[in-house]
């Protein structure tokens, strides 16, 4: 499943978030903050990711590591597979096409129960 991850200038947070409200979506700030890495999983929504402040990263299904720094965006389509990686905490601006009290628990699903229509 494709991906689109792009480095550029850092912005602020205000900036990502008015960017997530232009593209018609649903936005909130957060620090993501992991001390072991994720398991592979799935969301059930569209989302586009702006890294404001810190460094970090991800793996998508196939083991690829990507780094994260101030400047990179990330748009994923509902279904992804990917992994966060453990390390220092870094500032993310998330903006979804699905509202936060719609998605479902658990927001980080096995990739067992991606339905076959996401898995494209």
């Amino acid at each position: 499943m494709d991906y689109l991850f792009e480095t550029g200038t850092p912005i602020t947070e205000e900036e990502a978030l008015a960017q997530v409200a232009e593209l018609g979506l649903h936005g909130l700030a957060f620090d993501q903050d992991l001390k072991e890495d994720e398991p592979l999983h799935w969301h059930e929504f569209d989302s586009v990711s702006f890294v404001i402040s810190g460094t970090g990263g991800f793996a998508d299904e196939h083991g690829k590591v990507t780094d994260v720094r101030p400047g990179c965006r990330l748009e994923a389509p509902a279904g992804w597979l990917h992994r966060n990686l453990a390390g220092p905490p870094y500032r993310v601006v998330l903006g979804t096409n699905l509202p936060g009290d719609r998605w479902t628990a658990p927001i980080n699903k096995d990739p067992a129960e991606r339905p076959a229509s996401l898995a494209i």
